[in-house]
């Protein structure tokens, strides 16, 4: 297994990601949350890949701490994390406020395809190359 350190700002674990679409490639700082379903990215960074969101015909429900919320689905050409990568990779598409260090929401949608291990303690995962 490969290990891979995470980084800790106030309390949350942040991750790098790098994006491709249409031969464009955005690293990306994203909040990492087992508690989200989707992966969720900036209308900004998709649009910067050369994606419309506000095109999409397709949209997820998500609960979020301000209520439900309707999210755009895009489809990116890969998704990179943690040494692994999904092509064809789904992503939601919600505002990030300004000035946020992050890009978006590491998903279980990403994190259930592997197998993972957390420690919390140390800020590490270690992951499997998927066989």
């Amino acid at each position: 297994m490969k290990q891979y350190h995470l980084v800790i700002r106030n309390g949350l674990f942040f991750t790098r990601a790098a994006l491709k679409h249409q031969n464009l490639v955005r690293v990306v700082n994203l909040l990492m949350d087992t508690g989200a379903s989707y992966t969720i990215l900036s209308w900004a960074t998709l649009i910067s890949l050369g994606l419309d969101p506000a095109s999409s015909t397709v949209r997820r429900p998500v609960t979020t701490a301000s209520g439900l919320v309707w999210m755009p689905l895009v489809e990116l050409e890969e998704f990179h994390a943690f040494g692994q990568s999904i092509a064809q990779f789904p992503v939601l598409a919600h505002t990030v406020p300004l000035g946020s260090q992050v890009s978006g929401i590491l998903g279980m949608d990403f994190l259930r395809e592997f197998k993972i291990k957390l420690d919390f303690q140390q800020a590490i995962v270690e992951i499997r190359d998927k066989q």
